[in-house]
Formats: C-alpha cells, structure tokens, sequence
C-alpha cells in the first residue's frame, strides 16, 4: 500500500463510501488525504450533503 494516496484515489473511495463501508486501511488512507487536501475535504462533504438531500427526496416523493 502507498503511504499517501491521490485525490482521484481519495474521490473514487469518498464515492464508494456512500454506498459501503471502507476497510480500516481505505479510511485511514483517505482521512488521512483529506487533513491535507482541502478540496478533497470539499468534495466528500458535499457528496454526503447530495446523499443525505437525495433521500430526503425520496422520502417526500414516497408520502405522495
């Protein structure tokens, strides 16, 4: 394993995060890219803010 994983290896495992969960090794390695990467940091909080909004959505479009 790298010691430091990039931010197209850091994205791709914020988005499977969403999905499953990461093995200990995937989330150090990304929390770990994301102490130094804020636009990383970035882009996994607004992904989980889509998740969180998109289910909402469903949610009220359920009720209807």
């Amino acid at each position: 394993m790298k010691l430091m994983m990039n931010c197209r290896e850091a994205t791709n495992l914020t988005l499977q995060e969403l999905d499953r969960s990461l093995s200990w090794r995937e989330r150090l390695g990304v929390r770990m890219h994301r102490l130094i990467c804020p636009p990383c940091l970035k882009f996994s909080r607004q992904a989980q803010l889509m998740r969180e909004s998109m289910g909402r959505w469903k949610q009220y479009s359920e009720r209807d």
